[in-house]
């Protein structure tokens, strides 16, 4: 009998591989054959792919139910404690300039992950990038909730424009910002799926969760925004493991997608790498500081040799 998974995550896409009943020439048609099967990303049977959780609607809203309960019982603590009034003023400051406005670029990952889900080619990837995408938005919606939080409620709407502000004109976040607007008018599915989860994701991930709101967090005395950030990062290690998973199937199913994504990554790692070290800056403006260059030079080291590892591993199976 087939598995749960297998019967509602397979051979779901009406479109592919077989046709659009749309007649060629139809503006959406066009964009599906030029950035799908266009793709240099290419295999004989996408449909091989298996996510390595073997997510469905069920088993993703059970999860993160219990993973949302944990953290809202968190945000009752805050609130129950006075937690905040003890929290050092220039750790709110420092939240205030570098932590809120993160909503912005977290949220540029949700629509990279919802544009992979659109284009995917199997209904399996679909699935994995569409759950991908509401994580993001968990993590969007934590994020200001914490925003609200402290500076509020309600958020005073001069607050908000400086936060957004910040975004899109402070120094630190400016490469960032380059990296996931180019990303964005990146229309490849192959391409997009790569520079979102073989390039920016592993590096924003560390930086947001572990560091700036787990490492950094807890020496200022917040460790409850560690402990938030401990679920969400839950959250990025699945992707991290569906992507693992999608990219041994390519390089198995055809080798030549191994220089694919490797020439992909190499195209856009100086950008994520200037984004990291530009951002990671900013923990040397936290009362209690971390080495930005330490903090930076021990992100690119897990990544680089995930992904190099990742490429052996599957070149050689």
């Amino acid at each position: 009998m087939p598995s749960e998974y297998e019967l509602v995550s397979s051979d779901l896409h009406y479109n592919h591989p077989l046709r659009f009943e749309l007649p060629e020439g139809n503006p959406v048609v066009d964009w599906y054959y030029r950035h799908r099967e266009g793709s240099a990303l290419q295999a004989r049977n996408w449909e091989q792919f298996a996510d390595p959780r073997r997510t469905t609607y069920r088993v993703y809203t059970q999860l993160e139910d219990g993973r949302e309960d944990v953290v809202d019982g968190l945000l009752r603590e805050i609130d129950e404690t006075a937690y905040d009034r003890q929290l050092d003023p220039e750790w709110v400051r420092f939240l205030d300039r570098w932590y809120f406005p993160l909503r912005f670029p977290v949220h540029g990952l949700q629509m990279l992950a919802s544009y992979i889900a659109q284009m995917a080619p199997s209904s399996r990837i679909t699935n994995c990038a569409a759950f991908q995408a509401a994580d993001e938005m968990r993590r969007v919606q934590r994020i200001a909730y914490r925003a609200v939080q402290l500076n509020g409620p309600p958020l005073d709407p001069e607050t908000a424009r400086r936060q957004q502000a910040a975004w899109e004109d402070a120094e630190a976040f400016q490469p960032l910002r380059e990296l996931i607007e180019r990303a964005l008018i990146t229309y490849d599915w192959g391409e997009a799926f790569a520079v979102t989860n073989a390039v920016i994701k592993p590096c924003i991930d560390r930086l947001i969760n572990q560091e700036v709101a787990g490492t950094l967090a807890t020496a200022n005395g917040d460790p409850i925004l560690t402990s938030i950030h401990f679920s969400l990062h839950e959250d990025a290690r699945w992707h991290r493991a569906w992507t693992a998973a999608l990219l041994r199937h390519l390089i198995n199913d055809t080798p030549a997608n191994a220089e694919l994504v490797s020439a992909w990554v190499s195209k856009w790692r100086p950008l994520a790498s200037q984004a990291l070290e530009a951002f990671a800056g900013v923990v040397a403006d936290a009362p209690v500081r971390l080495d930005p260059a330490a903090l930076a030079a021990r992100i690119s080291d897990e990544v680089s040799r995930e992904t190099e590892v990742a490429l052996q591993r599957q070149a050689g199976e």
